[in-house]
């Protein structure tokens, strides 16, 4: 019920004119969560109305994660804990920014698997699984940027360059093997 007040209290001042999405975490927050649950085919085949015009049982919906394009669920930061495998699925544009494709620092984030070292909310000290990202350094990203979702073991293995568990091989059948 909190969510619901906090965003039809951010909705409203949005209409009203008197709130700019940049600079309010919130609704950046909604943005990013809103962004993660379509493609971009979505977005003009279907349509999006826009912050200004979307209802606010849709934006809780977006809100509690539950618009996600199935097998996908974004995490909270409350959901992540230390050891956990996490990938970026998408990056807030800066504040700054008027249009999220005029800076793209963050799209190297974007696909990237990282293993969580360290919280100290709202920031995550990450090891990134490709070692190429930031030479091998943990990078301390603020979670509030970011749209993450669940990272398997192996694709955080194929990441990082690690081979994949080989399976015993097969004994070969041969005619002396044969108990007869």
């Amino acid at each position: 019920m909190e969510a619901m007040q906090m965003l039809k209290s951010r909705l409203a001042r949005l209409r009203a004119g008197r709130i700019d999405i940049r600079n309010d975490e919130v609704l950046q927050r909604l943005v990013a969560r809103i962004r993660a649950s379509h493609t971009l085919d979505d977005l003009i085949i279907g349509g999006f109305p826009g912050l200004g015009e979307l209802p606010l049982e849709r934006a809780l919906h977006y809100w509690e994660g539950k618009g996600l394009r199935a097998g996908r669920s974004l995490l909270r930061e409350d959901d992540i804990v230390t050891g956990d495998l996490v990938l970026v699925q998408g990056v807030l544009s800066p504040p700054n920014s008027e249009m999220p494709w005029e800076d793209n620092s963050g799209q190297k984030l974007v696909g990237q698997g990282f293993r969580v070292l360290a919280l100290q909310l709202p920031f995550a000290l990450l090891e990134p699984a490709s070692r190429s990202l930031s030479n091998g350094e943990a990078v301390s990203l603020d979670l509030r940027r970011l749209a993450l979702i669940r990272c398997s073991p192996e694709f955080f293995r194929a990441q990082r360059g690690t081979p994949l568990p080989a399976e015993p091989p097969e004994a070969p059948s041969t005619p002396s093997d044969l108990p007869f």
